[in-house]
This record gives C-alpha cells, structure tokens and sequence, in this order.
C-alpha cells in the first residue's frame, strides 16, 4: 500500500496539472497551436478582403507601322525613294492586364497609373463574376497611382492601414491577378522601407516586401495581418526574386482624397 501511494498522488497531480492548463501533453508543442493560428490568419484575410479586390483590363488602341511597303527595293541605287511603295498604318487593339482595389463603397478603385495610362476603355471584373466598365477620374503619374470608378451595386470596400506605422518583419499579403490568375494570394514580411532610386526616381518612398509580385498584380493591394490596406503594389526587381515594391498607403490616400466627390 505504501508503494502505490506515491503512484496515486502522481497521477493525481498531473490530472490537476491538465486540467487548469499549468501543464501540455507533449503531442500539442506550443509551435502547432502558433502556426494554427497564423493559419486561421491568413484565411481570414482572404475571406475579409478579396470581395474588394478587383481585375482591371485596360483596352488600348495603338498605331503601327504597316507590314511590308517599309523598305524600299531600290535602296542604295540611283532609284531610292522612286518607286517605294507607302503602306496604310494599323491599329491594333492591345489589352493590359492589373489589379486594383475597391476603397469606397460609391465604386471607387485605387489602382496605378501605369495600369491605365493611355487606355480606351477600362474593364473591371469584381469577385462575384461581374463584370463593369469603369472610367479614370485621377491619375497622378508622378507617385504612379490612379483612380478609377464603376457604377455597380453591394460593392465592399477594404479597409485602409497607417503605413507610417510599418515595421521591417511584420506579416505582409499580396492579393491580385498575377498573369491573369485572379484572386491569387501570396504573403512574405516587410522587407524594408522608405526605398528610394526606383522606378523613374521621381518618387522614393516605397515599400519593400518578399511577397510574391509579378505583372498583372500592379495596382493591388499589399496588406497587414489584420486585412488592412498598408500599400498598392506598383513594381518588381528586373531578374530579381522576392524583391517586390509597393507604394504606401497614407500616400495614395492623400492623393485620391481630392478626386472623390
């Protein structure tokens, strides 16, 4: 009876010891449960922002020289120019592809500039499958950010961050269209900030992430843990990988503010 005493005690102690919590079994590590919630982060995200992330399709007409009639037969001889035959210009329609991200419920999306300079025609295509012309009511090449407006109903608009807040090595997701591929979600850190010499080095303020960028995620939002807006996704490193930049928030917003009414 003495020897099992010890025994019971034990086991009684370890009972109590799992039942307010002071001691795990070995098969939950604190790492599992850490990683299951950034798990349940991550998915919460998506279901919270993508409604508000949209693609754009910029249609542009663009002039090209006419195939053939360009060079003349008779170059380098006494005839040059004589009997060269002038050929009508083409026109060619030209679809660009980027992403953007809806910032009021009234149909307002903040996309970049370069996504739709020069187009003829703006088609977004939303989350629920409709898809909504749209028109360029500011642009601002400058800080390369635009902003652009649909008229369509049950619109979600994304929440907006303070990127003046922004630590190097917090979470940061990128939702878009890369290639084409709608609602693709990658994620990384905040890599740095206040990058300077990029682009055509008239703007120096960026954002560095290692979330996956490639062309077609222009003008889509780039997001903290908590689904907020912190910057729009402008460019990548040529020949580089994991070395993508984007515009911070409270500057794309301060410029926009004055183009919605």
């Amino acid at each position: 009876m003495r020897t099992r005493l010890p025994l019971i005690f034990l086991s009684l102690g370890l009972a109590l010891a799992v039942a307010t919590g002071i001691w795990q079994p070995a098969h939950t590590p604190a790492y599992a449960s850490s990683a299951t919630g950034l798990q349940a982060d991550f998915i919460r995200v998506a279901q919270q922002v993508m409604p508000a992330v949209v693609s754009l399709k910029a249609v542009r007409v663009v002039t090209t020289a006419p195939r053939g009639g360009s060079e003349d037969f008779w170059r380098g001889t006494p005839f040059e120019g004589t009997f060269r035959q002038q050929g009508q210009p083409v026109q060619r329609r030209q679809v660009g592809q980027g992403s953007g991200v809806i910032v009021d419920p009234r149909g307002y999306i903040l996309t970049n500039n370069h996504v739709v300079a020069g187009s003829q025609e703006i088609l977004v295509h939303l989350y629920d499958g409709r898809e909504v012309r749209g028109r360029v009511v500011g642009t601002d090449p400058r800080f390369d950010v635009a902003l652009v407006q649909i008229q369509a109903q049950g619109l979600k608009a994304a929440s907006l961050g303070d990127s003046s807040r922004l630590q190097v090595g917090q979470v940061a997701i990128a939702i878009g269209s890369p290639y084409g591929l709608e609602q693709t979600m990658t994620s990384g850190i905040i890599s740095a900030t206040g990058r300077k010499g990029l682009g055509k080095g008239n703007y120096g303020d960026f954002i560095q992430t290692d979330a996956s960028i490639n062309p077609g995620n222009s003008g889509g939002p780039l997001l903290d843990i908590d689904g907020r807006v912190i910057g729009i996704n402008s460019m990548i490193a040529a020949q580089a990988h994991g070395i993508g930049f984007a515009i911070p928030i409270n500057t794309a917003r301060q410029i926009i503010a004055k183009w919605m009414k």
